[in-house]
């Protein structure tokens, strides 16, 4: 899978590994209101670059 902006994973050690292994094991989900934000700007910024690039086609 290629990663945008050139990000590296890194794994997930100690207590956040616990909280993600008993997400997935309850259903739940981890949500982190800076995450979530970072996300929607980036969905934003490539909807603004979609759109702008939709007329070169």
């Amino acid at each position: 899978m290629k990663y945008p902006l050139h990000t590296v994973s890194q794994p997930v050690v100690g207590s956040e590994a616990e909280k993600i292994i008993n997400a997935i094991k309850s259903g739940e989900s981890i949500s982190n209101p800076a995450i979530i934000a970072t996300a929607k700007r980036i969905a934003e910024r490539r909807k603004r670059r979609r759109d702008v690039h939709a007329t070169e086609r």
